[in-house]
């Protein structure tokens, strides 16, 4: 795998972290509200799973792959 799809599936993964938070707080904003609507919880879960496998696999190939940067390696 290249290094720029490397870099754009970790981006890819942040990003579904980041949408998992916002609907955690969407969920916390209303529960607080009395409207309560469980049906995101589910889908909140599996984001959260889903992404965590994701970044697992990712590092996994990041160090098959011996990518290193020049800059921090200076």
């Amino acid at each position: 795998m290249s290094l720029k799809a490397l870099t754009q599936l970790s981006h890819f993964i942040t990003m579904m972290f980041g949408i998992a938070l916002g609907m955690t707080l969407c969920l916390l904003y209303q529960h607080m509200g009395h409207i309560i609507i469980f049906d995101l919880s589910i889908i909140i879960l599996f984001i959260i799973f889903f992404s965590g496998l994701l970044r697992i696999y990712t590092l996994i190939l990041w160090k098959r792959g011996n990518y290193q940067l020049k800059i921090i390696n200076e």
